[in-house]
């Protein structure tokens, strides 16, 4: 037991071998720090100090711009009507089908229209009838007026008594009475005719306005009542965007002739007709916003999803940096600039801290103070950057088209 615990008992030598190889090489680094000289290092860093980084730097650009935002709605027809028959009657024919385009006067259906017919024979018989009875108490009104007038004359003579001068003349008002009756018979039958071939020419039902058929509701053969519907018509031409634009925007939709850029089944619309629908929905506080398109070839379709660029700022200059410029840190977003610091060989970075206005494609737009167009700003490198660390500018590499293949 005493022979094994010797054998693995370490001699207090080894411990102080290694304390005096420890101690040297503490004593040969400190030395070879106390002798470095300043300026020496990578690139000339400072001493104790970061070494340069390596950056590509581009210009601050003054741009005209204006700060866009995506709002989203759907496309509306101007138009959308549930075409009803006017008469009742069986569909004679039925000349369209879904996705049919028609015109303004075009018959969509005809009704079976022999009733009205008929009705209208009648009509035009008591037309007749009653002209002719016009004609009657008209010869016997003037019969009556010559026979009052000569009674007056022979009364005035005193030829005749008074009682046959007054016969006569209740018989002349009589007479008048009754030719008055007839001739608004005679009226009332030619409106009824007249009534009878309104109602004739709605058994052709017609389309309202140039449009397409999205829907067909009756088929040939079938009776339909009046009101019932026929088909369903949206318009053609123009289309509309109903957007929704939050109320924090409100302000930027008041004016007139604003352009409104409009995305849908992958092309672009512009359009300057924008009109706001003085309401806002309680719910969702937003406005409705219709913007009138342009579709002459008719590819933009109702109730399709759109977006929408929809300016919120004044279109003015302002300062513009690329993306990458941009770096985020504990204190809010910052750019680096070069600074020419005195005594160093060499520039050293500065942060500044900037104000993002907003992005649009590829370049930010911001304020800080005493940036200006044209000024240097660091896009490339300035990942881990640190501020007064030196600066090694490098060019951007052009970029190359590639050479044909071989």
């Amino acid at each position: 037991m005493s022979s094994d615990s010797s054998s693995h008992r370490i001699s207090p030598l080894v411990f102080i071998v290694l304390a005096l190889v420890v101690i040297g090489i503490s004593w040969w680094g400190l030395k070879s720090l106390s002798e470095a000289k300043p300026g020496e290092g990578a690139a000339g860093a400072a001493a104790g100090g970061p070494p340069p980084a390596t950056v590509i730097m581009a210009p601050v650009e003054g741009r005209l711009s204006a700060q866009t935002e995506t709002i989203v709605g759907s496309l509306r027809a101007r138009s959308r009507s549930q075409i009803a028959a006017r008469e009742a009657g069986a569909i004679l024919t039925m000349n369209v089908d879904e996705g049919d385009l028609v015109k303004q006067g075009d018959v969509i259906a005809t009704l079976d229209g022999r009733r009205l017919s008929a009705q209208m024979a009648e009509a035009e018989a008591e037309i007749t009838v009653a002209a002719a009875l016009v004609h009657q108490k008209k010869s016997r009104v003037a019969r009556s007026s010559i026979d009052l007038e000569m009674k007056e004359k022979l009364f005035a003579q005193n030829a005749i008594s008074e009682s046959e001068v007054l016969d006569a003349r209740s018989a002349n008002n009589v007479d008048n009475s009754v030719f008055k009756a007839t001739e608004d018979s005679l009226k009332a039958a030619q409106s009824r005719l007249e009534l009878l071939s309104v109602r004739l020419d709605d058994l052709e039902i017609r389309a309202p306005f140039d449009g397409r058929v999205v829907e067909r509701h009756s088929d040939l053969g079938e009776w339909v009542d009046a009101g019932s519907h026929v088909a369903t018509l949206v318009s053609s031409g123009d289309i509309e965007a109903w957007l929704q634009v939050p109320e924090r925007f409100a302000a930027s939709v008041r004016g007139e002739e604003i352009p409104v850029t409009i995305s849908a089944t992958g092309q672009t619309v512009t359009s300057t007709s924008l009109t706001v629908i003085p309401e806002a929905e309680a719910a969702s506080r937003t406005l409705q916003v219709v913007v009138t398109l342009p579709n002459p070839d008719g590819t933009l379709i109702s109730g399709l999803s759109v977006s929408a660029e929809l300016p919120v700022t004044s279109n003015e200059e302002r300062l513009a940096v690329p993306v990458n410029a941009v770096v985020q840190g504990y204190t809010g977003p910052g750019i680096f600039v070069p600074l020419e610091k005195e005594g160093s060989p060499m520039p050293v970075a500065r942060r500044l801290p900037v104000t993002i206005l907003f992005q649009d494609n590829e370049f930010v737009y911001l304020t800080a103070r005493g940036l200006k167009a044209g000024d240097q700003v660091i896009v490339e490198g300035n990942e881990r950057l640190f501020p007064f660390q030196p600066l090694i500018i490098a060019e951007r590499e052009p970029e190359t088209s590639p050479g044909p293949q071989k």
